[in-house]
């Protein structure tokens, strides 16, 4: 803090402008750094207009704030020219007859009026007078008095001093240090006359004024003047008692609080809780209808109190402190008290940028708005500081604010950063300048808009010119931040010679250190030595073997404080770099698993909820790389099996962070009892995880800290977090699996190990397991002998990539070209990844393969890719070729036998504005619906198929055996669990009471007496696959379908033709009646042979169809209401009876048919 921190009212218009005061301030660092006398007086010479009382009184306050930074010679030097200044000033001060007769004039006035407006006057007159000298005088004076008095006269006396002390003490103008030790002075000569066994009531009002003029005090040291101000308070207290004297006993509580919340000493948390008491003890007198504006003030200092409250939840804290400031403002109104309204404002502003619930993106904007409201009040000219402090906060919050482009909320913060800068200079305000200019410098380090290399250079230069004040003496937690944050632009660095970059960032890295020890602050220190590892990684100069051993050692140093579950998303960088540096570079293989592990484990506990968007973004994209770095590595040491196992670990971490977000609950008859406790320990949880995460987050690298922020202790203690965790996964096994087996893997990273893998699976049976890492294209092959991997060249792996992009640009852009060059497609997909190599991998004696498709390849018809023999996939399993998402969803599918199949539930056509009717789904739902008993048949048509009539018929739902959705359907790549089959709205409301989403399926559906749920649907089968998506995982229907209970799913990976969906799915139903349907595969071989069949179908086998009286009296039944759609049927009929000799060859439109499950 400057020395013109002390007294902001000097500041305002009442005394004298901003311009005035900054050119003051030049001429001190002038004076301060002058050569020698004639330079001096040159300088004094130059500047002769700005040489008045005023200008002395700035440079007593220099003095002072010198003193305290422990710059004594300059604090002396300093003094000594206002000394002589103010003997040029007025040649006649200074003499003891000058004092005598000040001393006796005030005194007369607050005699005859103590009106501030008469006293004042006096005072600023002879401001020049208010020195040590006159307390002095004013002590030897009022000891006289005392002593030779009569008694009844000497408590007048005392009466007029302790109001002129009091005058004194608020007066603004003239050294503020000065003026405190003169109030101090004439307490301490009070407390000599009205003792406690005289006169208690003044003693005790004496013993206040003394502790608040201690609370203030500039000289001296700051906590002991604390302690002095504590226990004058007390004193006060042990007279003015609640009963005897309830608004003095208030009023002390009050200041005592304002006390306990600012001292230094003892613990900070046990303060705080004494700061807290103390303000509710005030409050239980000073109410509102009694003292509304007592009352609005001990709210405000409550509110700050439980906004840096340490014990207790934080979460509660904050809340509390935001309602007390709420409520402070009730009576603090912008008309009738402006500057404590904006005070207030801006104390509210700094609540909601650190509050914990709510949402996050919600709580930054009402920080941003209260900031403006104080902004309105807290203008420059009038307010210059403290306009300066609410520029400060609202940069913070545009730098960590959620809604809207992070861009422009970064130009936001530069600019309102700047604007502080404006006031903050370096001479009058240097430590709130130099913490401006580090908050500007992290802007400019995260700046997007503008030239990377140019924003990296304005971030270096704002880190050095912070450093210049924050020196390791006088500030060192500021010198070791502002050094780390300077080393990772240096890191960054584009302009300058790459290999010099480097050596400034490890010298920053290593100053850092010397303050940041794992003693001390064992947080930032891991943090610095993950930056020091990367630093030493990527070193050029030196022996590369020796900085590649130092970055080793940095990121171990780093890992044995950012544990897994105490620092979930700072583990997972520094083992994602640990693991990334022995991997790739040394070939470490065993050190890059023990690096990847812990970051496995770090995202696998951490829920992305608590975090904003761009944190989700970077630890999803950041897991990506992890997974497949310690797949690889396991690979590189021939631990196949182990490999597999977070292959699987990969693909279910997805999952479980989309649905945690979710209040999924679990299936079947689980008492209340228990859903009240999962409610409650989730609520905890995620309560937990935000605080940790918003702490972190203002902590990491770029992160914006206010200065209240700042003074926040490091809390790294997890314990509680761990527990609740520990208690919920305890419920969920004991209480809730044995009920709904499938709950836990919505909540929990599961690991299934290859001998369990095996045990799914007979001798016949094989299982591919696809996966697309950084580098190549894995291929798991699993039968009951054992395990087998097959791995492409990187050169294939971008083959695949770009065949991807080319696949989805032309799905996307021009139907007509990819269908037309579908098959030519597929063949350069089978060349891509070797499927007839793979094969070779398999036994002879499988008839039954179970593909698990990885990332994009889950869009791609995979059991239908033709061979160098002529045939496709699927041909050579009789047994059928299936897909599952996972090895986890076998086990699950698997686990639950369905021996019935006779109750169906048909979703037909719903009505959807925008939307038209699928052409074949009348007759496709007629067709199917004979194969089943027509008094366990349901259908819900058109209007009627709303998600309000599933909500309504929920029970015959839950039902069903066969459940047949013949609708349109969507994925959303943005937001999978939005993905959705569109359903009909009777009112028209288009939006999500329309859809049954993805989120919906795993929240309400229990299908545990389903067989098989089709989707006869637009891209049903989709799953997040774009090959920049930042997911690598199985998120869509007919996974979401899975975990609801069904055993099966067959859904169409993109739209189908109407007239081959109607043939495809009427010669599905009618083989699949023909069959035992609990036969593991089942689904699949009959999927499979009914793609045969339409595969071959003849021209002049359509053509009998066509012409079958009975077919076309079920057309003219089905068609009945709409005679256009049958004839757009008929001439779909025409079309295909014409496409000789086999109208349904082009894999588009028998391939897309996919069966999920078992």
């Amino acid at each position: 803090m400057s020395c013109y921190q002390e007294n902001p009212k000097v500041y305002t218009s009442e005394a004298f402008s901003y311009d005035r005061l900054q050119a003051y301030t030049n001429l001190i660092q002038q004076l301060l750094t002058c050569a020698d006398g004639e330079e001096l007086n040159n300088i004094l010479q130059a500047n002769q207009e700005l040489i008045d009382p005023q200008f002395l009184q700035v440079m007593e306050n220099c003095a002072t704030w010198l003193e305290e930074q422990g710059n004594n010679n300059n604090a002396a030097w300093l003094r000594d020219i206002a000394q002589q200044l103010g003997q040029y000033l007025n040649p006649q001060a200074g003499s003891i007859e000058e004092y005598q007769g000040f001393l006796l004039e005030v005194l007369k006035a607050v005699y005859e009026s103590n009106d501030p407006a008469v006293v004042y006057p006096i005072l600023q007159r002879r401001q020049h007078l208010l020195d040590d000298t006159f307390a002095q005088l004013l002590q030897e004076w009022a000891r006289n008095v005392f002593f030779q008095g009569k008694a009844e006269d000497v408590a007048d006396i005392a009466g007029v001093i302790q109001n002129l002390c009091n005058n004194i003490a608020q007066f603004p103008l003239g050294s503020r240090a000065n003026n405190l030790e003169i109030a101090i002075t004439g307490y301490q000569t009070l407390s000599e006359v009205y003792t406690r066994e005289a006169f208690p009531e003044y003693w005790a009002t004496t013993q206040n004024n003394l502790g608040s003029a201690y609370q203030i005090r500039i000289r001296g040291e700051r906590e002991y003047n604390l302690e002095l101000a504590i226990a004058a308070y007390h004193l006060s207290l042990e007279v003015y008692t609640r009963e005897a004297f309830p608004e003095d006993w208030a009023r002390s509580q009050n200041n005592l609080g304002n006390a306990y919340g600012d001292r230094i000493l003892g613990e900070r948390a046990d303060n705080l809780e004494l700061a807290i008491a103390a303000y509710k003890l005030s409050l239980e007198v000073t109410t509102r209808e009694a003292f509304p504006v007592d009352w609005a003030m001990t709210q405000n200092n409550l509110g700050n109190a439980y906004s840096y409250r340490i014990l207790g939840e934080r979460a509660d804290n904050l809340e509390l402190a935001i309602a007390a400031l709420n409520l402070s403002l009730e009576v603090y109104t912008r008309e009738a008290f402006p500057e404590r309204w904006a005070g207030i404002q801006n104390n509210l502003g700094n609540a909601y940028g650190n509050r914990i619930l709510g949402e996050r993106a919600d709580n930054t904007e009402l920080a941003i708005a209260a900031y403006n409201q104080s902004l309105e009040v807290l203008t420059c000219e009038a307010f210059p500081e403290q306009w300066a402090r609410s520029q400060n906060n609202l940069g913070n919050a545009y730098g960590n604010r959620i809604l809207g482009e992070r861009a422009d909320n970064l130009e936001l913060a530069i600019t309102a950063f700047n604007l502080s800068l404006e006031v903050y200079t370096r001479e009058a305000f240097p430590e709130d300048w130099a913490r401006s200019q580090n908050n500007l410098g992290n802007a400019y380090g995260n700046r997007i808009l503008g030239e990377r290399a140019d924003n990296l250079e304005l971030a270096i230069a704002a880190f050095n010119l912070s450093l210049e004040v924050r020196t390791r003496e006088a500030f060192p937690e500021d010198w070791a931040r502002s050094q780390n944050n300077l080393g990772n632009a240096y890191l960054d660095r584009i302009l300058g010679e790459r290999a010099d970059n480097l050596e400034l960032a490890i010298a920053a890295f290593n100053q850092s250190l010397e303050v940041y020890t794992r003693e001390g602050f064992p947080e930032y220190w891991a943090r610095s030595q993950n930056n020091l590892g990367a630093a030493y990684n990527n070193r050029i100069r030196g022996e590369r073997a020796a900085n590649l051993e130092l970055a080793i050692a940095a990121f171990n140093q780093s890992l044995e404080v950012f544990t897994p579950t105490a620092f979930p998303t700072d583990c997972l960088r520094t083992g994602r770099n640990l693991g990334h540096t022995a991997n790739f570079i040394i070939e470490d293989w065993e050190t890059a698993i023990k690096g990847y592990n812990l970051a496995i484990e770090a995202v696998e506990n951490t829920r992305l909820q608590a975090l904003n968007p761009q944190r989700q973004q970077e630890i999803l994209s950041d897991a990506m790389d992890v997974y497949h770095g310690i797949v690889q590595s396991y690979l590189n040491l021939n631990q196949k099996d182990r490999a597999l196992e977070y292959v699987e670990r990969s693909k279910t971490r997805y999952l479980v962070q989309l649905l945690t977000d979710r209040d999924i609950y679990p299936k079947g008859n689980i008492p209340q009892t228990i859903i009240t406790k999962l409610d409650r320990l989730r609520r905890a949880i995620i309560g937990e995880e935000q605080q940790l995460a918003i702490q972190e987050q203002t902590r990491n690298r770029g992160g914006f800290l206010t200065l209240d922020q700042q003074k926040q202790p490091i809390l790294n203690d997890y314990t509680q977090l761990n527990h609740l965790k520990q208690e919920l996964n305890q419920l969920i096994d004991r209480e809730i699996t044995p009920i709904d087996p499938t709950f836990s893997l919505t909540q929990k990273v599961q690991t299934i190990p290859l001998t369990e893998i095996q045990s799914l699976i007979d001798q016949q049976t094989v299982i591919l397991e696809w996966y697309i890492s950084g580098d190549s294209i894995m291929a798991f092959v699993v039968t009951s002998q054992g395990l087998k991997v097959w791995q492409s060249s990187t050169t294939d792996r971008d083959k695949l990539i770009n065949f991807i992009k080319d696949y989805r640009e032309a799905y996307e852009n021009n139907k007509t070209e990819w269908i037309n060059n579908l098959n030519s497609r597929l063949n350069q997909l089978s060349e891509i990844i070797h499927i007839d190599e793979l094969l070779e991998l398999i036994p002879q004696d499988c008839d039954r393969l179970i593909i698990i498709p990885h990332w994009f390849l889950h869009i791609i018809p995979l059991h239908c890719l033709p061979l160098k023999n002529g045939q496709f996939l699927y041909q050579r399993f009789s047994k059928g070729v299936g897909y599952v998402p996972s090895c986890q969803l076998l086990k699950l599918v698997k686990s639950s036998q369905r021996e019935n199949f006779n109750r169906l539930f048909a979703i037909k056509n719903p009505t959807r504005k925008g939307l038209k009717p699928l052409l074949g789904a009348n007759l496709e739902i007629e067709r199917i619906s004979q194969g089943f008993d027509p008094e366990k048949t349901i259908i819900i048509a058109e209007s009627e198929a709303s998600e309000q009539t599933l909500e309504n018929r929920r029970q015959e739902l839950q039902a069903a055996h066969c459940i047949h959705f013949s609708c349109h359907g969507k994925f959303d790549n943005k937001s999978p669990r939005d993905s959705a089959l569109m359903l009909a709205d009777p009112e028209g409301n288009l939006g999500e009471s329309a859809n049954l989403t993805l989120a919906e399926v795993f929240e309400k559906l229990d299908l545990r007496e389903c067989r098989l749920v089709t989707f006869s649907a637009c891209e049903s089968g989709i799953i997040e696959s774009k090959a920049d998506s930042i997911s690598d995982e199985y998120v869509g229907l007919p996974s979401g379908f899975l975990f609801a209970g069904s055993s099966s799913v067959v859904s169409t990976l993109w739209t189908v033709d109407p007239l081959a969906t109607t043939l495809f799915m009427t010669k599905f139903y009618h083989d699949l009646k023909r069959i035992s349907i609990q036969d593991q595969g089942s689904i699949a071989i009959i999927l499979n042979n009914t793609q045969t069949w339409l595969r071959t179908l003849t021209s002049k086998k359509l053509a009998r169809i066509k012409n079958n009286s009975k077919f076309q009296q079920l057309l003219i039944e089905v068609f009945a209401d709409n005679k256009r759609d049958r004839n757009k049927f008929k001439d779909l009929l025409e079309a295909a009876v014409k496409r000789q000799p086999y109208p349904f060859e082009s894999p588009y439109y028998w391939t897309a048919f996919i069966a999920t499950g078992v």
